[in-house]
């Protein structure tokens, strides 16, 4: 089994957080795009044309499980609206890019918060 990184246990903790359950595949899929935000942030911005075919490629799955995958475990989050403000800074319906990039950057500001002090 591969040693986590910082960042593999700071999304994993907010998944749990935000009540999405590890057993969904889109779980893993919604770890490695925001490793893959943090990495090349501007990749976001092609999602269907970049973005979900890599992580489908990392996972050996299509790039339409992909995207169904991380939508359902966004829907499935067992959080209340209390619990998305806190740790995303809103609620309400997001996208996956919206979702995956609100984690990556609610994350990087914790990470640079965190060298502060």
């Amino acid at each position: 089994m591969d040693k986590l990184s910082k960042l593999d246990i700071e999304v994993i903790n907010t998944l749990h957080e935000l009540g999405i359950a590890a057993h969904l595949r889109g779980y893993q899929y919604i770890i490695t795009a925001v490793k893959q935000v943090q990495e090349h942030p501007d990749s976001i911005h092609a999602m269907t044309r970049e973005f979900y075919p890599a992580i489908a490629d990392i996972h050996g799955a299509s790039d339409k499980a992909v995207e169904a995958g991380i939508r359902h475990a966004i829907f499935r989050s067992k959080a209340d609206d209390e619990t998305w403000l806190r740790i995303l800074g809103r609620t309400g319906p997001m996208s996956n890019s919206e979702f995956i990039y609100t984690l990556s950057e609610a994350i990087r500001i914790k990470f640079a918060l965190e060298e502060v002090s």
